[in-house]
């Protein structure tokens, strides 16, 4: 299955389990696996993932780039080169700061940690970004096009992880915590806003997303949902399908 067929599949999975019962979510994410066959080593060290304590007294990190180097086909010379890809996709909270994508915020200047519904993140634009990250930040190394393949696998399993997770309940109900809001310089309100696979990855690992919301109220940061979207997830999905088909 070639890049764009895949990233295709994964458009169309999101789009469909949107509006979808458990039973077809599963039909959706099973779809999209016969595509990634060769993505379980993904699904292994997420599995693996520690969980934080909530609220956490250590700081927890995990990105992209820290999955894509654990590939067992990836020696530890080149996982160094790899580290430009460290702040792609992270999730980082602790006692000092948080942060999405390499952006970290400490706590004293964050003014809130806002909610939002995961689908809304979630597709194939999104993972068209992340790539197109990937491109530009990864360094000439040899098997360049083989590792921003893994990423496309890696950031599609999670997805799809995620879809899983979420089959008792509407995608666009399942609410995450990935936007920050903080003082910048002059007292100016800024956001960091977390990217595809970041979101993903708080979804499908609840128990993260729970942690990360506790250490914020034990910091005196408000965790507020999002303001209504101004177009609703039926829309977004007619949307998705039409682009997919």
């Amino acid at each position: 299955m070639g890049f764009g067929d895949r990233v295709r599949g994964i458009g169309g999975a999101v789009g469909s389990a949107a509006s979808a019962g458990r039973s077809a979510v599963g039909r959706q994410v099973a779809a999209g696996r016969d595509g990634l066959a060769s993505g379980d080593w993904a699904r292994s060290a997420l599995g693996a993932l520690p969980v934080p304590d909530s609220p956490t007294a250590v700081t927890w990190e995990y990105s992209l780039g820290v999955l894509i180097a654990r590939h067992p086909r990836i020696p530890s010379a080149t996982a160094k080169l790899l580290r430009p890809l460290d702040g792609l996709g992270a999730v980082r909270f602790g006692p000092d700061d948080v942060g999405f994508d390499g952006e970290n915020v400490p706590w004293e200047k964050v003014t809130g940690l806002r909610l939002h519904d995961a689908f809304a993140v979630m597709t194939t634009e999104g993972l068209d970004a992340e790539v197109d990250r990937v491109r530009e930040v990864l360094p000439p190394v040899p098997g360049r096009k083989w590792v921003v393949s893994k990423v496309v696998e890696a950031a599609a399993t999670v997805v799809l992880a995620s879809l899983e997770q979420a089959a008792e309940q509407r995608l666009d109900t399942v609410e995450v915590a990935c936007e920050i809001t903080y003082k910048g310089l002059l007292g100016r309100q800024k956001k960091v806003q977390a990217s595809l696979f970041a979101t993903a990855l708080l979804a499908q690992r609840p128990e993260v997303a729970r942690s990360l919301v506790a250490t914020a109220q034990a910091h005196g940061v408000p965790v507020t949902p999002a303001p209504p979207a101004k177009e609703d997830a039926t829309a977004r999905t007619a949307a998705l399908r039409a682009r997919t088909d």
